[in-house]
């Protein structure tokens, strides 16, 4: 089934796609911070770190979905 242009997302700007990008690259950092305290065993620092990156990913899906 080919996706009409109705259902096709508008295209993201450079800066848009810069501005995504780099809340990705946050998450990923968040996510490795995540992974590092787990390891060590600190569940007062993991739960604010996955709290933050819900956060982020959060955003970066509306600001998406809002764009399109």
């Amino acid at each position: 089934m080919k996706s009409t242009p109705k259902t096709m997302p508008a295209q993201m700007t450079v800066s848009e796609r810069r501005a995504a990008l780099r809340r990705l690259v946050v998450v990923f950092g968040l996510m490795n911070t995540l992974i590092e305290l787990s390891a060590n065993g600190a569940p007062r620092s993991l739960a604010e770190h996955a709290t933050t990156a819900r956060d982020l990913v959060g955003e970066l899906v509306t600001d998406l979905a809002q764009a399109g």
